[in-house]
């Protein structure tokens, strides 16, 4: 009995001894994971660009009060952890601190940290140089750019430039209302200088192509008095415009000594550009048509964002910019609703509209989504709404150019029909009586010959019973066309008929030469046309009516005349073999 008692008590003792093995272990990879978490930065040229992830640690100080020497002194007893990549970090009354260390080896190289997020309130960089002093760098919308270490459109420091000797650097950001993902990254001077070269480059293009979409768009509203074109060129600026503070482009070259209009901007600008997308929008599919209800409504839209904008300039605070990105989010559901009404209904130009605003909606997703803490910072967050507007500009653009084109033509037809034959494209007796009456006051006034000859399709009837109407449309086309032909840029031809053609003459002629006009229509009537079956020809009968020197025929004499003349050419279908007959009028 006693054997068993020793035999359990040495149980305990082993397990006991087995449990606190394990805890050792845990211990041991919990300290070998931080260890590996906060390894060291070797800044060297040959391993540039560098990962910071597996270097940096973060600390979120609540009260936003800490200093860093306070954070400096509880580097083992504050509560640093690892960063991990795409982790967001709520900083409305807070500071976030970052820290890592490194040790520069080629200091042939000079080293930078950058922050590749425009629009941070503040960001300080701190670390002590080799006779213990802070050194100290600031950036961001707060600050004028004559604070920064080196003007940009978003952070950059210089890190020491000390060889072999190890630095603790510790970061302190400062990011109000919008969750703060981005991570900073080491790069060399020379990466940075390369960087800001094609940054300059792509966005003078996207920037200089929104100036030329806006000035054409302005030339072609004044050109054609559209005011499609007119707020398009509203939309493309205020859109280029809210580009600029979104990427830091105006607070680096507009105000960059008024930091407080950074802020403004960011949100004004953009609330700006939505109710002018709405009001194109509007203006383009006219939704009156189909719902006076969803017009309204778009209009109170369009009144509400920038007021929204204005009271949050004046009061910002988490609850109105939570607001600012829902009525955004409601603007884009308005917008596909109105392009897909219109779409339904059968509009056109919609379809040209939903293919422009496609990449624009697609691309507002991103920043919206980082906003609600859904996506990281990055690179689509930040340029998407360039990218999708570089896109969108042509698309919509042409789109305009379609609409007003087809307006004009439609202005056009409406213009000319009192004036057009439809069938023939050849003149009125409307515009015949005009031109009449002008060529006889000339006359008058300067003894100057005219002539009007009436043509007749004399054979209409019979092409019309064997073959169709549609054999006969086609007749009385190639008719005009025949007259066309022989007439001069300066005469007038009309229809006066269902088979009748006018034909006015005006300037020095004789008789004769008239009545060669009239024999090269008939000729060219007879020719056989493999359009009509058979290839049957045209018969004409022409009446020629000549107004010599001598004549003395006033402009209110017009109608008598061409009824006169109209007559004549009926009187010819008398059985007569003469197609032409000459009166001097």
């Amino acid at each position: 009995m006693q054997a068993k008692r020793k035999f359990t008590a040495a149980g305990v003792l082993a397990a006991f001894a087995r449990g606190l093995l394990v805890l050792l272990c845990l211990q041991s990879a919990l300290l070998a994971r931080t260890a590996a978490a906060s390894e060291l930065l070797t800044l060297d040229q040959q391993r540039a660009p560098l990962n910071m992830v597996q270097a940096l640690e973060f600390w979120l100080d609540a009260g936003g009060q800490a200093s860093v020497e306070k954070v400096e002194a509880g580097a083992h007893t504050l509560d640093f952890a690892p960063v991990q990549s795409g982790r967001h970090y709520e900083l409305d009354n807070a500071a976030l601190w970052l820290r890592f260390n490194a040790v520069v080896q080629n200091p042939q190289t000079h080293w930078k940290l950058e922050l590749p997020m425009s629009g941070v309130d503040r960001i300080t960089l701190y670390y002590r140089d080799s006779l213990g002093r802070w050194v100290v760098q600031q950036a961001g919308d707060s600050l004028p750019m004559n604070a920064w270490p080196q003007p940009g459109r978003y952070p950059v420091f210089s890190l020491s430039h000390e060889a072999g000797q190890l630095i603790h650097y510790y970061l302190r950001v400062e990011h109000a209302r919008i969750p703060f993902s981005a991570l900073p990254r080491v790069v060399s001077d020379a990466q940075v200088t390369t960087a800001r070269q094609l940054e300059h480059l792509l966005l003078g293009a996207y920037f200089g192509l929104a100036a030329l979409v806006t000035v054409l768009a302005l030339i072609n509203a004044t050109a054609y008095r559209d005011w499609g074109f007119a707020t398009y060129a509203l939309y493309v600026a205020t859109f280029a415009g809210s580009q600029g503070a979104f990427s830091g482009v105006a607070g680096l070259y507009l105000w960059p000594e008024l930091p407080k209009l950074n802020n403004i901007s960011i949100v004004l600008l953009p609330l700006t550009a939505a109710a002018a997308a709405l009001w194109f929008v509007r203006t383009v599919t006219t939704p009156k048509r189909f719902s006076r209800s969803l017009d309204w409504f778009i209009v109170a839209l369009m009144g509400l964002l920038p007021m929204i904008a204005l009271i949050d300039a004046a009061f910002p605070t988490i609850e109105s910019f939570a607001l600012i990105n829902i009525l955004i989010s409601a603007g884009m559901v308005v917008l596909l609703m109105v392009v897909g009404v219109s779409l339904f209904e059968g509009d056109r130009h919609a379809r040209w509209m939903a293919l422009g605003f496609l990449p624009i909606i697609v691309a507002t997703l991103f920043p919206l989504l980082r906003n609600f803490g859904v996506l990281a910072s990055s690179f689509l967050t930040q340029n998407a709404l360039m990218l999708g507007s570089a896109v969108e500009a042509p698309i919509l653009f042409y789109g305009l150019l379609r609409r007003v084109t087809l307006r004009r033509e439609s202005e056009t037809r409406a213009t000319a029909l009192p004036t057009t034959d439809p069938l023939t494209g050849l003149g009125t007796v409307r515009l015949l009586l005009g031109r009449l009456r002008q060529a006889l006051r000339t006359a008058e006034r300067y003894k100057q010959p005219c002539a009007l000859l009436i043509v007749n399709l004399s054979n209409l009837p019979s092409l019309q019973q064997q073959h169709g109407r549609e054999t006969g449309d086609r007749a009385m086309v190639m008719a005009a066309a025949c007259i066309r032909a022989a007439a001069q840029p300066t005469d007038t031809v009309a229809r006066v008929g269902d088979s009748l053609f006018a034909l006015l003459m005006e300037g020095p002629m004789s008789s004769d030469s008239v009545t060669q006009v009239a024999t090269k229509i008939l000729a060219s009537g007879l020719r056989p046309s493999r359009t009509l079956p058979e290839a049957d020809p045209l018969q004409f009968h022409i009446a020629i009516g000549y107004v010599a020197e001598s004549a003395r025929l006033g402009p209110d004499q017009a109608q008598a005349c061409l009824e006169r003349m109209v007559q004549a050419v009926k009187d010819m279908n008398d059985g007569s073999r003469k197609a032409i007959r000459l009166t001097h009028l």
